[in-house]
């Protein structure tokens, strides 16, 4: 017999083809299954940030509600008076649609100070035109006065044949999993004219500047802030707050009718005092006697 040299047989102790392509196929293999892995974390964390950053459906607000914001009697209205309420900041500009001064109310739902705004906002342009399509809401759980009961304006509308009526809620009020809240709508490049303009210093307090709510009737008009503290509305359901209304009895519904006096002034200033039987009222009346004229 013939004796075989070392690295002739593929048994010898050298590397042959056939052990280079089963580590190959085992390389990938591995690779493949690693890939989905991969592939399947990244699925499952999206699928928790979705999950994380859907709200809950919105409950629109029933006509019973609303109901109380519609039937508050002169005398209530009167009682409310003005004393303690917000006045606003005379800027001096001009801002209507087909003839109407336009109502600008820029805010976001996570802010405790538009959620209290709104309720004001609610009231004094209810005495003007009918909403339709507001929702509960509250603001933010993790901010200061945390989850005040309020509405949101999103998804709603307004008709009046005296005021035009614009809402920009900037974001809404779930905090997300990168601590930021989702955005909602964005304001209009006329809008947000107004804001740039208008809410700085120094036509707001310096320490305030920027912020929101920020209110502007007829471009003239401005309120740059919370109209009253919060925290008269804590621990309260929006339809316990809405029942006080009437009659006008409670800390929440002393503040929110006297806020609305005053914005109610505004209006009637500017919409040539319409309708009469809101605009005539002794209090409006003197109300916008006290309006200011100038610019700061």
């Amino acid at each position: 017999m013939v004796a075989r040299k070392q690295g002739q047989s593929g048994v010898d102790g050298g590397s042959s083809p056939r052990r280079g392509r089963s580590l190959t196929w085992v390389l990938v293999v591995v690779g493949i299954a690693l890939l989905a892995v991969i592939v399947l974390a990244i699925q499952r964390r999206h699928a928790v940030t979705a999950t994380a950053a859907t709200p809950p459906q919105p409950t629109t607000v029933p006509a019973a509600v609303m109901a109380d914001f519609t039937r508050i009697p002169a005398a209530t209205w009167q009682r409310a008076g003005t004393t303690n309420a917000a006045p606003p900041t005379f800027v001096g500009d001009s801002d209507r649609v087909d003839g109407k001064p336009v109502v600008l109310y820029i805010g976001a739902g996570y802010c405790p100070y538009c959620a209290s705004a709104r309720w004001s906002v609610i009231a004094a342009l209810s005495r003007f035109g009918t909403f339709a399509g507001l929702t509960y809401s509250a603001s933010s759980a993790e901010d200061v006065f945390p989850s005040t009961p309020t509405f949101s304006f999103h998804g709603s509308s307004y008709t009046s044949p005296y005021v035009e009526f614009q809402s920009v809620e900037l974001q809404g009020d779930v905090m997300l999993p990168n601590h930021q809240y989702a955005p909602l709508e964005e304001p209009t490049p006329a809008q947000q004219a107004f804001l740039q303009k208008y809410d700085v210093a120094p036509y707001v307090d310096p320490a305030s500047a920027g912020g929101i709510p920020f209110i502007l009737v007829g471009g003239r008009y401005m309120w740059s802030g919370s109209p009253f503290s919060p925290d008269v509305l804590a621990g309260q359901a929006q339809d316990r707050i809405a029942a006080t209304l009437p009659a006008g009895s409670g800390a929440a519904a002393r503040a929110i009718l006297a806020n609305a006096n005053e914005l109610t002034a505004t209006i009637c200033a500017l919409d040539g005092n319409r309708p009469t039987e809101v605009c005539s009222d002794p209090v409006i009346q003197t109300a916008i006697k006290a309006l200011p004229s100038k610019a700061p």
